[in-house]
């Protein structure tokens, strides 16, 4: 635990209407930082997006149980935003293996590590350690100004941004709430609950997805399935959680549901692949989360989720994202949770043209204190606010999945808030439309963001993007000519347009566009209106 000044502390708060009386309490900041747990360096530690404010009962530890913390929390002193003694050099594509190991060594450095999963040879992209007494900064300069090289930068570090009868989901508003701030998750699991072969990559701490050694699988995820992943900051096949935030990431996308244990996951019949980038200090490297992308495309994922964020923009982090798009790969990252502190950009959130920034609203559909607001914002999703109980259920309004605290063996149910947990709700989304057939990263994003609810100014805002996220109304949306369900209008939609029109077959089937029971040149007319080769 920090001796320094930065430090949460608990306040009794005696006028608030929408304080949970049994908390009676709000944490406040003796430094303008909204960290949210213990062990993390403060740069790592806000965008935890937000992981834990962690609220729970003051009893033994057990794997059934609802968990709140009450203890003040605090977080250690602030760490640079990038490494001291390393940097990423992009050699150009030209150059001869072997090439950039001679021009390394001629500064006095070595390769640490190379990018083996990127969609180039490998010795191309590099980590490259720093030699004494020279900076970091001083070495992106060296190398920048090399023949052979076509970049060089900072290796910047990102933080850690039916009807089921599991024994908590009625504590689960943020799915299903008759009334207020859930996402419709029973109206599409009446369509859609997910296919094994869609696989969702969690890029985080790692997930309690296994026994092995001091690591135990939880026991909600028992019954999720996984697929092999791996472990970027051990450089290991086992990518265990030794922090928590993963593996409650992990479930609020796949949680086993309907099994009447504990809580329930969006897009529980898909598949979670672990992929450790983030240390239990909640730091992670760029250099191992671009590392992290490849091994996820390169490997069958369909959704990428980024509970995680950093302050500076990289050409190795945007290449990684864009790779990932171009590949047919959703990436759905947490905006941030820094809005207190002028929402400053977050990284890889910002590049809209690839990945689907999610912000956070409460229970009642407001943007939760802490979410990041600004022009990247695409859509919200419950991140919930653990300073108020707005649905009456007698705990902070947090989103509840199973993880563990300290002890990666001791698992119960616990409340975190923030962005990172917003994000999972849009990555589960994602898998449910990727599993009923819609399956390019625009055209998931185009269901999402217009069935949205919209909320804030009409239209999309920088608060909320276009709104929050409705999974049943998602797998409902259609476009007009879209016959296979893949909201694409193109060859494959004339063609069976075409069979139905030849053998006069068309009641009830999706090519009689205007409903008339009849296939004919006016629905040919709108399928040509909507025609995207």
């Amino acid at each position: 635990m920090s001796d320094k000044s930065e430090v949460l502390s608990t306040k009794h708060e005696t006028n608030s209407n929408d304080t949970n009386p049994k908390l009676k309490t709000f944490w406040s900041l003796t430094h303008s930082n909204f960290d949210t747990v213990s062990d993390f360096g403060i740069r790592i530690s806000r965008l935890l997006m937000t992981g834990l404010i962690l609220l729970g009962l003051a009893r033994g530890v057990r794997a059934d149980e609802l968990r709140v913390d009450y203890a003040p929390i605090e977080v250690a002193a602030e760490e640079p935003t990038w490494s001291q003694r390393e940097i990423i050099v992009k050699f150009k594509p030209d150059v001869p293996e072997g090439s950039e190991t001679a021009v390394v060594h001629m500064y006095g450095c070595s390769v640490m590590k190379t990018c083996s999963f990127a969609p180039w040879p490998s010795h191309e992209l590099c980590l490259v350690d720093v030699p004494e007494p020279m900076t970091a900064d001083e070495m992106v300069g060296v190398f920048a100004s090399e023949p052979l090289v076509e970049y060089a930068e900072l290796n910047y570090y990102a933080r850690i941004s039916l009807v089921p009868d599991d024994a908590f989901y009625q504590y689960q508003w943020n799915l299903n709430d008759p009334i207020s701030g859930s996402i419709g998750a029973e109206a599409a699991w009446d369509i859609q609950r997910g296919d094994p072969n869609v696989i969702v990559a969690v890029l985080d701490t790692g997930v309690a997805y296994e026994d092995i050694g001091r690591f135990k699988q939880a026991p909600d995820l028992a019954e999720t399935r996984f697929v092999p992943g791996y472990d970027f900051v051990n450089d290991d096949s086992h990518p265990n959680d030794d922090h928590g935030h993963g593996t409650h990431v992990a479930g609020t996308i796949a949680e086993n549901t309907n099994n009447g244990l504990g809580v329930a996951g969006v897009a529980f019949g898909c598949s979670i692949m672990p992929v450790k980038v983030v240390s239990g200090k909640g730091r992670g490297s760029y250099f191992d989360i671009v590392d992290g992308i490849y091994f996820a495309v390169n490997h069958g994922a369909r959704v990428i989720n980024l509970s995680l964020g950093g302050d500076e923009d990289s050409i190795t982090l945007k290449n990684a994202v864009a790779y990932a798009y171009v590949t047919g790969v959703t990436v759905v990252c947490a905006a941030g949770n820094e809005f207190l502190e002028g929402s400053p950009p977050s990284y890889p959130a910002v590049y809209d043209d690839y990945c689907i920034a999610v912000g956070a609203t409460r229970y009642d559909e407001t943007r939760a204190y802490y979410s990041n607001a600004g022009s990247y914002i695409d859509l919200v999703a419950p991140g919930g606010d653990l300073l108020v109980d707005q649905n009456g259920d007698g705990y902070g309004d947090g989103i509840v999945q199973q993880t563990f605290k300290l002890d990666p063996r001791e698992f119960s149910y616990w409340f975190f808030q923030g962005t990172s947990m917003a994000a999972p709700h849009v990555s589960g989304a994602a898998a449910l439309l990727i599993s009923n057939g819609v399956t390019e990263p625009a055209r998931v994003r185009q269901a999402l963001e217009s069935t949205a609810k919209d909320l804030g100014p009409a239209g999309w805002d920088q608060e909320y993007g276009w709104g929050l996220i409705d999974i049943g109304a998602a797998l409902r949306y259609q476009v007009a000519g879209d016959a296979s369900g893949d909201l694409s209008v193109n060859l494959a939609d004339f063609t069976l347009m075409a069979d139905r029109w030849l053998r006069g077959v068309a009641r009830m089937h999706p090519v009689d566009f205007n409903g008339d029971g009849i296939v004919n040149f006016v629905d040919f007319a709108i399928l040509a209106q909507g025609w995207s080769p």
